[in-house]
């Protein structure tokens, strides 16, 4: 049966917010870096605030009757848009200068200009803290975090103030001056740590998920087994593609990922929605099946078998390909010691698959079926999915005889499906219906 949906509407929450954040994206230079997109979006908002705040300074400036400090000003927006027009071009090493050096010298001759009680040496502050986060390397920071530290050490020895201003236009300068510098820190150290918070998600997500194919990975599978076999009983179903190194060596490999990501699909569009489907590595899969119903187990391990082997897989160079699976089946939990019993669940149902492949592959075997519960090796199978010899392993595709799947051994082929006959089965769906196992 197939997934529920489980993904967020477009009309949620948090999915405006996405669209909101992906709309306002800027569009990054070509070439840039991946791992320097983030930074890259955030100093663009950077400049664009700063281009608005000194802007805005217009207005508290316009309250001193002196000339300089406006000029000044107007000096800083003119290198402030060059900065941003650096920016966009991908020079973003030169557009921070562009910003931190003005932003130090103005805060600086300010001080020089109106005294010490405007709250000018905020700016010292910022200028250092941009250079903390940017696109530079540790010896860089450290160096021009150096210099501006030293330039704001020594503006402190100019006389001044050299213009005579009002206490009230000092008072608000320092509450303009303390508020632009918080928010500016405040709101880049809060969208530093949501890019973190983002960045470690994506990264967990693709620990835990197999690039290729979508499905669990191993990492996931060590994570979900004893999770699931701590809450009840868990059924273990070890799936491995028949004659997959035949595939990769007649068709190639970028075939046999078409394989591989087609078989995903289908085993899981037949799994219920609490099942976990896991790429154990290679063309191995392990589904994880939350029951106690053995029955049940086994009928779901069919069902899947009969999905895959029901029509052949149409590859992208217009051909079809017979595939079948082998599949290991093993029962266990709950248990209190999750860890350590699903080790031996998945070697368990790891044997069980490989006596399929003994007794001749596109099988279900169960360890509770098996006369014996000894480990098959891989030198018993013959002939060997792990070892092809091109005589024996013969694909079923186009121009080519399908392998003997019938397991009585007698060699005959069996006949390849036109893409007339290659649509779902009514077997599928017989199959489904005469046993709808445990939800």
């Amino acid at each position: 049966m197939a997934k529920a949906d489980r993904r967020r509407k477009p009309g949620s929450r948090l999915g405006v917010l996405r669209t909101v954040n992906m709309k306002w994206r800027w569009p990054a230079p070509a070439g840039l870096a991946e791992r320097h997109l983030a930074l890259y979006q955030l100093f663009m908002w950077i400049y664009i605030s700063a281009l608005g705040c000194q802007l805005g300074y217009f207005a508290l400036l316009g309250l001193q009757p002196y000339p300089q400090p406006v000029v000044i000003n107007v000096i800083g927006v003119l290198l402030n848009v060059l900065a941003i027009l650096f920016h966009r071009k991908g020079y973003m090493n030169s557009a921070l200068l562009l910003l931190v050096v003005p932003m130090s010298a103005k805060a600086a001759w300010w001080e020089y200009q109106f005294g010490a009680e405007g709250g000018f040496e905020y700016f010292h502050i910022v200028a250092i803290f941009f250079i903390c986060i940017a696109f530079l390397s540790r010896i860089q920071r450290l160096l021009f975090s150096g210099v501006l530290l030293l330039f704001y050490i020594g503006s402190q020895y100019l006389t001044s103030p050299v213009y005579i201003v009002s206490y009230e236009f000092m008072s608000l300068a320092s509450v303009v001056n303390l508020m632009i510098s918080v928010t500016f820190i405040a709101v880049v150290a809060v969208q530093i740590g949501w890019e973190a918070e983002q960045r470690e998600k994506r990264y967990r997500r693709d620990l835990r998920h197999d690039q290729l194919t979508g499905a669990l990975s191993r990492f996931a599978l060590l994570e979900e087994g004893p999770r699931l076999l701590s809450r009840g009983g868990l059924g273990v179903l070890m799936i491995d593609v028949d004659h997959f190194k035949a595939i990769n060596d007649t068709q190639g490999h970028a075939i046999g990922d078409e394989v591989l990501i087609e078989l995903t699909q289908r085993l899981r569009h037949h799994l219920r929605g609490s099942d976990q489907l896991c790429r154990q590595g290679g063309e191995e899969f392990v589904a994880l099946c939350p029951t106690d119903d053995r029955d049940g187990l086994k009928h779901v391990a069919e069902r899947l078998l009969l999905s895959i082997n029901s029509r052949a897989f149409t590859l992208s160079n217009g051909q079809l390909l017979r595939v079948t699976i082998s599949i290991g089946a093993a029962q266990g939990g709950p248990a209190a010691c999750a860890e350590s019993l699903l080790p031996d669940l998945l070697q368990r149902a790891d044997q069980a698959m490989y006596r399929a492949k003994r007794e001749g592959r596109n099988r279900v075997v169960t360890v509770w079926d098996a006369p014996d519960h000894g480990a098959a090796s891989l030198d018993q199978i013959e002939p060997s999915d792990h070892d092809h010899r091109p005589d024996r392993d013969r694909l079923a595709m186009p121009g080519m005889l399908p392998p003997d799947t019938s397991g009585d051994g007698s060699g005959e082929a069996a006949s390849i499906p036109s893409r007339s006959d290659v649509n779902d089965h009514d077997d599928v769906q017989a199959a489904d219906e005469v046993y709808q196992w445990k939800r």
